[in-house]
């Protein structure tokens, strides 16, 4: 493959910790493979095109999480989906806000259980992978919950959290030596696509929630991790930010991203982990 992608670097890498269950094993089970089937794979990764100019010395900065949204975008619409829509603000929230409201559009798209919001003992436990560099282990935080399920992502030194979900969710199989997912070891395994699959997880009726978390490990790298838990219901809990507030600041209704005039594009040498 030639390197002409734009997301990520040859350094990124994403892993993702297999599903583990608190009772109700058969149900969860259920409830994956109902989401597999309503959100089929892409057949191949989706390549990335160019990025703003911004992204190589501003990836924090309006312009380049809109060239990143643009891409997104594209991939969308590779597999038939229309554009995010995302908060005119989007480029402004916390990067962990970012990953909710994109994990929820997704999902709402595929017509899954969208997530009610992120819980603060789960962002304290997505920040623990961040600083570990390795998915996030929700279970003690959880062990007050009679029943529940989860599944946790992690990726390292992306420039932005956009850059890391879409290594998630468009560059997350099989290609050759310029695979980045760490458990996509061929073209056959069964970790290629599964952090695409744990976004899209859980389609069952019941409570879905979020702990995200960006930030720097003990070596200064930055790192993204997420966990979704599925329980019956969300008295368990309370919200730190939630879909409703998303929902009012525009998401899934604006289709604005945050953004000023383009400029030039260029291409960087990477690729998706």
């Amino acid at each position: 493959m030639t390197p002409d992608i734009s997301i990520a670097s040859s350094r990124q890498r994403t892993r993702r910790l297999a599903h583990r269950v608190a009772l109700l094993a058969a149900a969860a089970l259920l409830a994956c493979a109902a989401s597999a089937a309503a959100a089929p794979n892409p057949a191949t990764n989706i390549t990335p095109g160019p990025l703003p100019r911004a992204c190589t010395n501003a990836p924090q900065s309006a312009r380049c999480i809109a060239g990143v949204m643009t891409v997104l975008d594209r991939a969308r619409a590779v597999i038939g989906l229309g554009p995010y829509n995302v908060p005119t603000d989007f480029a402004a929230l916390p990067g962990a806000d970012q990953l909710l409201i994109l994990s929820n559009l997704d999902r709402i798209a595929y017509g899954l259980t969208p997530i009610s919001g992120l819980v603060p003992a789960l962002n304290t436990v997505a920040a623990s992978g961040v600083s570990a560099d390795t998915d996030p282990d929700p279970s003690a935080a959880l062990s007050a919950v009679a029943s529940f399920s989860w599944v946790s992502n992690w990726a390292g030194d992306y420039p932005n959290a956009p850059e890391a979900y879409y290594a998630w969710m468009y560059y997350d199989g099989w290609s050759g030596r310029q695979t980045s997912n760490l458990d996509c070891t061929s073209a056959t395994a069964s970790g290629c696509w599964g952090h695409r699959q744990d976004v899209l997880a859980f389609s069952d009726p019941g409570i879905v929630s979020m702990g995200a978390y960006v930030g720097r490990d003990a070596h200064g790298q930055v790192g993204y991790a997420m966990t979704l838990v599925w329980t019956p219901s969300s008295t368990w809990t309370n919200y730190t930010y939630t879909w409703v507030s998303a929902q009012a600041d525009g998401a899934g209704t604006r289709g604005r991203h945050a953004a000023g005039k383009r400029r030039p594009q260029i291409v960087v040498t990477a690729r998706v982990s």
